[in-house]
């Protein structure tokens, strides 16, 4: 019986090379309910940039790490198609690099982009405009936008050509290069496609339950639904719905 389930297993390993990603973003996603259950009552308390202000390098450091925990929690099972088809043309034996160096390729442009992001936030929390912000509801409106853009016709072409990769080459550094350049290229391209949800979570103050909806809702647009019931568009407007109430209830 043992033997038998462990054939099962190793199949369900070599059939689904990205089994670790998955792996991941489950031990990540139970981090985050777990933390969540035992701060009842605490809000915003994972990417709280409020709170930290005085720490400096250290704080800024502690951000960019939940930051880049969040993105591997929301991000990178979407890339599980690439990961195969990346496995499927290299060698057993660069296996592991490859994906290794695949995942560096695409930490950097999220690193770089939540680096600009935190920047600007802490920017306009130093700013005159914060205020007015504090008066309006800007996570309802940051979701209307997002909303907006979810339908966009360059979205949608971005979204379609999410996952298409070019053969690397099998040996040698110029191999490893091009993994590292396929990771990058498929972080762009991710980016372009969710920059504006990763936006508005960050006005509205990355909260585990909306982080945990909007993944599944990217989830089913890119690897079921390719958009086709609007899937992302609604669940935004949703959410902006409910931050409208939270905003006039508070």
């Amino acid at each position: 019986m043992l033997v038998s389930a462990w054939k099962r297993v190793s199949y369900l390993r070599v059939a689904n090379p990205h089994w670790f990603i998955l792996v991941i973003s489950a031990f990540l996603w139970a981090f985050y309910f777990w933390q969540q259950l035992s701060l009842v009552g605490a809000h915003h308390h994972q990417h709280a940039h409020h709170s930290e202000h005085a720490d400096g390098v250290s704080s800024l450091l502690n951000i960019m790490f939940a930051w880049m925990l969040m993105v591997y929690a929301m991000m990178l099972p979407m890339t599980s198609g690439t990961i195969r088809a990346i496995v499927n043309r290299i060698p057993i034996s660069r296996k592991l690099r490859s994906l290794v160096l695949f995942i560096v390729g695409y930490s950097l442009v999220w690193l770089v982009f939540g680096l600009v992001l935190q920047s600007f936030s802490e920017a306009l929390y130093n700013s005159q405009f914060i205020m007015t912000l504090r008066n309006i509801p800007s996570a309802a409106i940051a979701y209307v936008l997002a909303a907006l853009l979810s339908n966009a016709r360059f979205r949608m072409r971005l979204l379609n050509a999410c996952g298409g990769i070019w053969a690397p080459r099998i040996i040698g550094f110029k191999a490893d290069m091009d993994v590292f350049k396929i990771g990058f290229h498929e972080g762009i391209k991710c980016v372009q496609t969710c920059a504006h949800i990763m936006i508005a979570m960050q006005i509205a103050g990355h909260s585990v339950i909306q982080m945990a909806i909007l993944t599944v809702a990217l989830f089913y647009e890119k690897l079921i639904y390719r958009n086709k019931k609007n899937l992302l568009r609604n669940t935004c407007i949703i959410l902006s719905i409910c931050e409208l109430i939270l905003f006039y209830q508070s």
